[in-house]
């Protein structure tokens, strides 16, 4: 697993080892920054589930201002902060929120502009949940886009009112779905 592009291109990132941990394949990952280039020059992400921070990571390569990464297990936050280490982020761009999800919204400040939520596959079922948890802690900036990623081969989510589809990708087993909030849901 390396960073594919920008300023840390070619640094190669450490995973856990064991099946806890599902890092993005690189020809996903690839696509995904295809798909939100136009949002990175500046972004503030937040990167739930972050795991290694791979997603997060290359989002900072590639322009991105700053990071929130979010993620309880313990294996993950330190080969996320050994990342960071690897790729000698300044401090001042990324924070990481170790702990469950729900809690994340605590240590946000401001708006974010691109969210990935890559969270365990088994976890997809509440993908609907997610996003409006996310509408409710108003932390999505205007016109911000949700990057989710799951397993394809499986039922989806219900999409909570006020957001909208704007892309879906699938790639072999992985399916990219591109949201943003339409606040109509409201």
């Amino acid at each position: 697993m390396r960073v594919i592009a920008g300023d840390f291109k070619g640094r190669r990132l450490t995973a856990p080892k064991g099946l806890d941990v599902r890092p993005t394949p690189e020809r996903v990952k690839e696509a995904i920054f295809s798909m939100v280039q136009p949002y990175l020059a500046g972004a503030v992400c937040l990167d739930l589930f972050a795991g290694t921070g791979a997603l997060g990571i290359e989002a900072l390569s590639r322009g991105a201002r700053f990071v929130y990464f979010c993620d309880s297990a313990p294996l993950s936050i330190a080969a996320l902060k050994q990342n960071l280490d690897i790729c000698r982020v300044d401090p001042g761009r990324a924070v990481v929120l170790a702990g469950d999800w729900h809690k994340a919204y605590t240590n946000i400040s401001g708006k974010c502009n691109l969210v990935f939520i890559d969270a365990p596959y088994d976890m997809c079922v509440y993908y609907s949940h997610m996003l409006q948890t996310l509408a409710s802690w108003h932390v999505l900036e205007e016109g911000a886009l949700v990057v989710l990623e799951r397993d394809a081969g499986k039922g989806g989510y219900a999409l909570p009112g006020g957001f909208e589809i704007v892309r879906e990708k699938r790639y072999g087993s992985v399916g990219i779905d591109l949201i943003t909030e339409t606040g109509e849901g409201e």
